[in-house]
């Protein structure tokens, strides 16, 4: 029987790696990518489509929160954030910084109900937990790596 090191030099162990590495890289870099948008909202107050619907993505994956501990659990869409794995890293980012806190303040941004002053205060706040996301992301992209080369 062949060895787990013999099956990875011969690529038979690589397609699990590949897919979960790209998802936690995606997610990484669309935390950075919402984060860049978040910062032009708070200087302009405009809002752009797709930032909206990031912004309701992550919105929803914090609604199913409580759904993640099931893996069975509906998880929404195409996002970046929505895959299983991702949405136990947002809730989990989200923890330290009070997530229903997070989630409204995502919510109202997405909404447009945020205006002048609070705009700078909320986006900073929201792109701390976004900066988390995206380091722990990355943590997860590099632990992944560093696994398989065994």
């Amino acid at each position: 029987m062949a060895s787990i090191a013999q099956l990875n030099r011969r690529g038979h162990m690589r397609g699990t790696a590949q897919g979960s590495r790209s998802r936690y890289l995606s997610m990484a870099l669309a935390s950075r990518k919402l984060m860049n948008r978040l910062d032009s909202f708070a200087s302009t107050g405009d809002l752009s489509e797709s930032m909206v619907e990031a912004l309701t993505n992550l919105v929803t994956i914090m609604d199913t929160s409580g759904q993640t501990s099931n893996s069975f659990a509906p998880v929404p869409g195409n996002s970046p954030f929505g895959r299983y794995e991702q949405a136990l890293i947002v809730n989990e980012v989200a923890g330290p910084f009070n997530s229903r806190d997070v989630r409204g303040k995502l919510a109202r941004i997405a909404e447009g109900t945020i205006q002048g002053a609070d705009r700078g205060a909320t986006v900073r706040e929201i792109n701390e937990f976004l900066y988390d996301l995206e380091n722990r992301a990355l943590y997860k992209y590099s632990e992944e790596s560093s696994e398989r080369e065994w």
